[in-house]
């Protein structure tokens, strides 16, 4: 259609993307449509940049019809940014084109960019397999991986009252610090990840269950088998099983139209894919070279972060050697390594990171360059560190900086620069540096300061753990309350002890049971969940009678009432049959933290999905009956919703914190952080450690007495991929090593680390002085501080 002179012209002059100076940003995207690349994207590096010029660039010059390409990404906000960016990026294309080309006026105004396949590969699958399902029959209805865990505690563990016995809870309990498990959520959560990785590993279930190792583990699998047989009884299924499908139907010639069209595969977040996802994309490559097409995959081993959910970093890191065994084909390598987000002493930080453990290079993809800057970040502003005596000292004044950043949008620091040890024995010009004090400037923002221009990352967000206020606790109380900032951190709380939802569970289980006169007549009922239900309902009751009215139709006191006593307020007919769903959205109205705090609107969300989904595979479909069926029908209820709920089944998706309010700090994990960017990320590297205690380890320098017990590894031994040779202990510190590298690449401008002082300067026990060994402090694996360059404590 036009040349690709034509093509790089429109993007720099139409576009304002200088792509024409990026030869390896270029290359990438002007590669031949029969050429498969290997991209190797550093953070920060424009790869949806390169992704979406490239699709458009196979369509304007190329002549590859929108319908030929298919392209995922790891997360629908992703696949969303992507989609999104074709559009208006391809709209203003066309229009430059239609102003400059009469003659090919028609051949322009036809391209339909909503025909690209663009998409996470469950959601590609599953439109897929509603396009090309055969006829007369309905695809299965998907479930979320929360509502899963709900699933599997209703099929697998409480029919036969299998979470009670002692050889499954003692099995479950070798994977988690050796005692038995005996919570119903937590067992869940382990067996759906068991289950998940039969499926993500393409093991034989029938060869791991005639090998079971244990009574304990033969348990699990009959779980698995109770929860697959009844989803599918229901016509249910939930993402790992929508993959297994997808990849049985392609290679089984039923999506032979679509896999005739395909010519491009573009592939984003590679280095989080497994090996049922390999399978798909190698067979759906298969179609796109016999088409004279390609495959490309985008990635980073150094991001990698979901070991833990199946992925297979491998894949990856041997993409070349993988691909070429089974498509026949040689890839091209492309390392997009200029850095467009963050400042030249940031990227310094993570190149140094990244690099100081020696180890950890053998896991990495063979001779790949550091990250370099680009030329378009100005002033650059030095590491920071603030480290303090205890969590609430350390909140206090990381709250106090917060609100002067907010308020004034600028604040002046005084600052003390270290210098790590080797580098201070090296330089005698060194020795007295760490005496020397120096001032900056912070800024947000050249104009005004926001508070989402913040994110505080750290391991884990909760507020509480083990009945202990961590630093994320105290830091919501000095914002929220001392400084009047608004926090944003709906997974820093348990579900099932928030206040508002207490409230709201508690008013749901007065109406339909009142008093828990069914929930009594129920044996073998967690003590968990009776102890959260009973506290629910006590919230529940004094709500109703101490809380004001709002402007409401009638008050809330006499519309539970009149559910209690089944009798309809005014003068119509109480039904056969009342959905939880109408229950739960006529309460809301008396809560009002559900209804207009973005935290609450999540919390929300989170229980009405739970009584949608888990209605597919109950047989009242969330409904209560008002016959012969009320005491079934409640029971259903308080089993397959509540109880759950109780025992901590259910907890905020990630799909639902996709959109960041703009008003709020963020607190989240640093797996959410995943793919965003902010001008001052504060990542928090040591507020839980005081002293070295093997408690803390596996957050910091994590030990393993043997390899026995892992999952993965007895997984994986029934895998075409085989055992890993990597120790379990040198898997453990390559998370921990991506993990921080990727908190310290969200940062644009500012990177602020803080902890606990003992992190920093050690402690004394009696008349020892001991150190708290730390990966994200610059300890090697082989306990050796090697330290950064230089950091600017505050």
């Amino acid at each position: 259609m036009i040349t690709i002179e034509e093509f790089e012209d429109i993007v720099v002059r139409i576009l304002k993307r200088d792509i024409s100076t990026n030869k390896d940003q270029k290359k990438a995207i002007f590669s031949k449509p029969n050429q498969s690349l290997f991209i190797v994207a550093g953070p920060g590096s424009g790869k949806t940049t390169v992704m979406v010029l490239k699709i458009l660039k196979f369509i304007f010059v190329d002549d590859i019809n929108p319908t030929e390409i298919l392209s995922t990404t790891f997360t629908r906000k992703a696949a969303d940014e992507l989609y999104s960016r074709v559009l208006s990026w391809g709209d203003e294309i066309k229009n430059e084109l239609l102003l400059k080309y009469d003659n090919l006026y028609q051949e322009i105004a036809k391209i339909d960019f909503n025909q690209i396949n663009i998409g996470t590969i469950d959601s590609v699958a599953e439109e897929l397999l509603r396009t090309h399902r055969d006829p007369g029959t309905n695809l299965p209805v998907v479930i979320e991986s929360f509502v899963a865990n709900s699933a599997m505690i209703h099929s697998g563990l409480f029919k036969n009252d299998r979470y009670l016995n002692k050889d499954l809870q003692e099995y479950l309990g070798r994977f988690r610090n050796g005692n038995k498990l005996s919570n119903p959520s937590k067992m869940s959560e382990l067996i759906l990840e068991l289950k998940d990785r039969i499926y993500f590993d393409q093991i034989d279930f029938k060869q791991l269950y005639e090998n079971a190792s244990s009574k304990g583990e033969k348990e699990a699998l009959d779980a698995i088998k109770d929860y697959i047989n009844d989803l599918k009884s229901r016509n249910i299924i939930d993402f790992p099983m929508l993959e297994s499908e997808f990849l049985k139907r392609l290679k089984n010639n039923k999506l032979d139209i679509f896999l005739n069209d395909i010519k491009i595969l573009l592939i984003d977040e590679y280095q989080d894919t497994n090996l049922i996802q390999e399978n798909i994309y190698f067979t759906i490559a298969k179609s796109a070279i016999k088409n004279k097409g390609s495959i490309t995959v985008v990635g980073d081993d150094d991001q990698s972060l979901y070991r833990f959910r199946g992925a297979t970093v491998d894949l990856f890191t041997n993409f070349k050697k993988r691909a070429n065994n089974a498509l026949g084909i040689e890839i091209e390598e492309i390392n997009l390594q200029t850095n467009y987000r963050s400042t030249p002493n940031i990227i310094n930080h993570c190149n140094h990171f990244v690099e100081l453990d020696n180890k950890y290079q053998t896991a990495r993809v063979k001779e790949k360059p550091i990250i370099i800057a680009s030329n378009s970040k100005g002033e650059s502003i030095p590491v920071l560190g603030m480290f303090r005596p205890s969590t609430k000292i350390l909140a206090k004044d990381l709250a106090k900086l917060f609100n002067n950043l907010i308020s004034k949008n600028e604040v002046n620091l005084k600052v003390k620069r270290v210098i790590n040890s080797q580098k201070r024995l090296n330089d005698d010009s060194l020795e007295n540096i760490d005496k020397i004090n120096e001032n900056i400037t912070l800024k947000l923002d050249d104009e005004h300061g926001s508070p989402s221009d913040i994110a505080v990352l750290t391991y884990s967000p909760k507020e509480v753990n083990k009945g202990s206020r961590t630093f994320t606790y105290f830091l919501r109380k000095q914002l929220e309350e001392k400084n009047k900032i608004g926090v944003f951190n709906p997974r820093g709380q348990v579900l099932n002890e928030i206040r508002d939802v207490s409230i709201f569970c508690g008013l749901m289980l007065e109406c339909i049971d009142p008093n828990g006169e069914y929930q009594k007549g129920i044996k073998k009922i967690p003590a968990l969940a009776k102890r959260n239900m009973r506290k629910w309902r006590a919230a529940a009751n004094e709500f109703i009678e101490t809380s004001p009215e709002p402007h409401t139709p009638i008050p809330l006191k006499e519309f539970v009432e009149s559910w209690q006593v089944r009798h309809p307020i005014g003068h119509n007919k109480w039904p056969e049959t009342a959905s939880l769903m109408e229950l739960a959205y006529k309460l809301i109205t008396w809560i009002e933290e559900l209804q207009d705090d973005v935290e609450g609107i999540v919390y929300l969300e989170a229980i009405t999905k739970t009584i949608t989904q888990t209605g597919f595979f109950n047989k009242y479909s969330a409904n209560i009956h008002f016959d012969e069926n009320e005491k079934n029908s409640i029971e259903e209820a308080l089993w397959n919703i509540f109880i759950p709920i109780a025992t901590g089944g259910v907890e905020i998706d990630e799909n639902l914190l996709e959109t960041l309010p703009e008003d709020r700090i963020n607190i989240m994990s640093i797996h959410q952080s995943k793919g965003l960017e902010f001008p001052l990320v504060v990542v928090d590297v040591g507020s839980k450690f005081e002293t070295n205690t093997k408690s803390n380890q596996i957050l910091r320098f994590p030990k393993y007495k043997n390899d026995n017990d892992s999952l993965e590894d007895r997984i994986r031994n029934f895998s075409s991929l085989n055992k890993i040779e990597r120790p379990r202990e040198d898997k453990a510190f390559d998370d921990l090593t991506r993990l921080y590298f990727v908190a310290f690449s969200r940062a644009e401008d500012v990177l602020l680390l803080i902890g606990l002082s003992p992190s920093i300067d050690g402690y004394m026990t009696k008349d020892t002085h001991k150190t708290i060994p730390n990966i994200a402090l610059g300890w090697s694996r082989d306990e050796e501080f090697i330290g950064f360059d230089e950091i600017y404590m505050i």
